[in-house]
C-alpha cells in the first residue's frame, strides 16, 4: 500500500496514561526524563536520563517490557560518564536506534559545569548489548584499544563530540538528539540554544544526515540545516520517528513546558529536513509537563498495528518529576493543523511511592570523583560502592571481578591495587550483573588531587590544542563564533579555555575579513571569505580556519 503523502499526521491520546516512574518518599530529588523507546521483536525497550551521584549529573537508565508497555522489569543503570573526559559531567538526553548488531546511543554533556551545565555538546557512543558497556566515539574510531603483551583491551575511550557548540560557552548549547534511520541514512536531529549577534536568543533543532552503512559513520555527518525555529525556550527538544503509513516525519516535543499549560506539539516533515507544526495535544496531558519521546522500532519508525507509545516528565517541583507513559494512536487528517490549545490538560501531582523494603544494587562504580591516582609503588583498596534506585550508596560486597586492564601498570589481589609503572589504564570491575570501568593513573610522584570545574591560568601550560580546526559563521544568521581550545596544566588538570581570562591571546592574520576580541569571539566586517587565527595559551600556539559564508 503507498503511504497516503497527501495527509497530514494527527496524534490521539485516548487517556490519561499510567506513571512509570515516581520518586521515592525518601527522596527531594528524583527523575527520568528524556525517555527514548524502542519497540522491537515483541517487545519495549526504554532508557532514561536520571540523576548521578552529585558529582556527575545525569546517568543513564534501562528497563524493558514485554507486554507492550503496561509492566516494566526492574531499572538499572547502563551508561554513566567517562572521567576526566570531554563527557565526565554528565551522560543525558538519551537517544537510540539500532542498526546492524550495534546500539547507538546519542547524549549530551559538557565540561563546562563551573557555569551551571552550558555550552554543551553532542556525542554518541554505540554497544551490541542494551545495557553496554558502551564505547564512545573517539573522533577516529569507536573506543580505545591497547594491546598489553598478547592481550587486547578495549576501554570505553577518550569521547569526542560529533556535534561540537563553537559559539560563546555561556549558552546552553547543543545536544537533545533524536535519530532515525531511512534508506540507509540517518537523520541525525539536535538543538542548538544560542543568541546571535545583537543578543536574540536562537533556539533551533537542526538537522544533520550520516552515512549509517559506514561503520564509522559519525565521521560521514554532513550538516543540513535548521529543521524549524523553535517558538522558544518553552518549546523542547524533539523526537523524532518516520511514519510509514503516511510516508512522513514526526517530532513530538513539549511546549510551554513546566507550566500550567504545558501540552503536546506534534510537527511533521516531507523530507526530514524542513518541519511544520501540524498537532497541539491538551486532553489528557499532564501539566508541567517536558522532555519527552516517542517510540519507535529499530530505525525509528512507526505504523499502524506498532505499541504505539509516547512518554514524558512531569511535576511542579523542579528535579522531583514523575514519568508518565500513554498508549497513543494516529490518524490521517486532511487538514493541516489540528490544535487542543483551548482545552484544559490534566492537573495531577507526582505521588511518591514507598522506599523498598530490600537494598537491592542496580549500579556499581568507583568513588568520586570515579578515576583512581596512585603513585608507583603504592598499594591501595579499590574504593568501589555500589546504589539502588535512590542511590543510597553502599561499599561494594561480594565477589569482585576484575579484568580488562594494562597489567604492566598495576597489578589487583582480591580488592587491593599495587602500581608498578607510570601511565595511564582503565579496569573493568563486575559484580553479579553490575559491571563499571574507572580510570587508573599512577604517577612517579604523589598525584594531584584533579579538579575539572574550572581554569586554572595560574598554572604552568603544558599542552594547548585544538577541538576543531575549522570555524564557519553565517553573515545571514549573524552568528558569534568563539574560538577554544584544551589547555593542559603540569598537574594532569585540564580545561576547554577561553578569553584574555583564561590566558588565551589572538593574532588575527585576516582583519579584513573579521575581528577578534579579546573573548576569541569571532565578528565579521560583512565580507565573505576565508583567513587565520592563531591562538596561544602558556608557550604553545595553534592556528584555526575562519570561513565567513553568505
Amino acid at each position: 500500500m503507498q503511504p497516503a503523502t497527501d495527509k497530514h499526521f494527527r496524534l490521539l491520546l485516548p487517556d490519561a496514561g499510567q506513571d512509570i516512574y515516581s520518586p521515592r518518599r525518601s527522596q527531594t530529588w528524583g527523575y527520568r526524563y528524556g525517555p527514548t523507546i524502542m519497540v522491537h521483536n515483541g517487545i519495549c525497550e526504554a532508557w532514561f536520563a536520571s540523576p548521578g551521584d552529585g558529582y556527575e549529573a545525569d546517568w543513564f537508565t534501562y528497563r524493558r517490557s514485554e507486554d507492550g508497555g503496561k509492566t516494566w522489569t526492574h531499572e538499572r543503570v547502563v551508561m554513566a560518564p567517562v572521567p576526566n573526559s570531554m563527557d565526565w559531567f554528565s551522560v543525558c538526553d538519551p537517544a537510540v536506534i539500532k542498526y546492524g548488531e550495534y546500539y547507538y546511543i546519542g547524549y549530551t554533556s559538557t565540561v563546562f559545569a563551573n557555569g551551571g551545565g552550558v555550552c554543551n555538546n553532542g556525542f554518541i557512543a554505540r554497544s551490541k548489548s542494551p545495557t553496554g558497556p558502551f564505547e564512545r566515539w573517539c573522533g577516529d574510531g569507536w573506543g580505545e584499544l591497547r594491546t598489553v603483551r598478547d592481550t587486547t583491551c578495549r576501554w570505553m575511550g577518550k569521547p569526542a563530540p560529533v556535534i561540537y557548540f563553537d559559539e560563546d560557552w555561556h549558552n546552553w548549547g547543543a545536544g537533545e538528539f533524536s535519530f532515525v534511520i531511512k534508506d540507509d541514512t540517518v537523520y541525525i536531529y539536535y538543538t542548538w540554544t544560542s543568541s546571535d549577534r545583537d543578543g536574540k536568543p536562537i533556539h533551533q533543532t537542526r538537522v544533520a544526515t550520516a552515512d549509517i552503512t559506514d561503520e564509522n559513520w559519525p565521521a560521514t555527518i554532513v550538516q543540513r540545516g535548521v529543521a524549524v525555529n523553535r517558538p522558544g525556550g518553552g518549546n523542547d527538544s524533539y523526537d523524532v520517528v518516520y511514519c510509514e503509513d503516511l510516508g512522513k516525519f514526526v517530532a513530538l516535543s513539549t511546549d510551554y513546558r513546566f507550566s500550567e499549560n504545558s501540552l503536546l506539539a506534534v510537527y511533521e516533515s516531507d523530507d526530514g529536513l524542513r518541519f511544520t507544526r501540524v498537532n497541539e495535544i491538551k486532553v489528557n496531558t499532564g501539566w508541567m509537563c517536558h522532555n519527552c519521546g516517542i517510540s519507535g522500532d529499530e530505525h525509528h519508525h512507526i505504523r499502524k498495528g506498532d505499541a504505539l507509545l509516547l512518554a514524558y516528565a512531569y511535576g511542579n517541583q523542579w528535579g522531583c518529576w514523575g514519568t508518565r507513559l500513554h498508549a497513543y494512536d494516529f490518524t490521517a487528517m486532511d487538514e493541516a493543523f489540528y490544535s487542543e490549545a483551548q482545552f484544559d490538560n490534566l492537573h495531577h501531582e507526582v505521588k511518591k511511592i514507598d522506599d523498598p523494603e530490600t537494598y537491592v544494587p542496580t549500579v556499581l562504580y568507583l568513588q568520586k570523583p570515579h578515576d583512581l591516582r596512585i603513585r608507583v609503588g603504592d598499594e591501595v583498596e579499590i574504593p568501589l560502592v555500589t546504589g539502588d534506585v535512590t542511590y543510597a550508596m553502599r561499599p561494594a560486597e561480594g565477589n569482585i571481578g576484575y579484568s580488562n586492564y594494562d597489567f604492566d601498570l598495576v597489578s589487583i589481589e582480591g580488592n587491593r591495587i599495587t602500581a608498578l609503572a607510570s601511565g595511564e589504564t582503565y579496569v573493568t570491575a563486575t559484580l553479579g550483573d553490575l559491571s563499571c570501568e574507572f580510570r587508573v593513573l599512577v604517577t612517579a610522584e604523589a598525584p594531584n588531587e584533579w579538579c575539572p570545574w574550572q581554569p586554572y591560568p595560574e598554572k604552568t601550560v603544558v599542552s594547548f590544542t585544538p577541538l576543531i580546526t575549522h570555524y564557519k559563521a553565517s553573515l545571514a544568521a549573524r552568528e558569534v563564533k568563539q574560538l577554544r581550545g584544551i589547555a593542559v596544566y603540569e598537574d594532569d588538570s585540564w580545561f576547554e579555555v577561553a578569553g584574555k581570562c583564561d590566558g588565551v591571546s589572538y593574532e588575527n592574520h585576516t582583519p579584513e575579513l573579521f575581528n577578534v576580541d579579546e573573548n576569541g569571539h569571532i565578528l565579521p566586517t560583512g565580507i565573505t571569505g576565508t583567513g587565520r587565527v592563531s591562538l596561544r595559551c602558556g608557550a604553545y600556539t595553534f592556528d584555526v580556519t575562519v570561513s565567513i559564508m553568505p
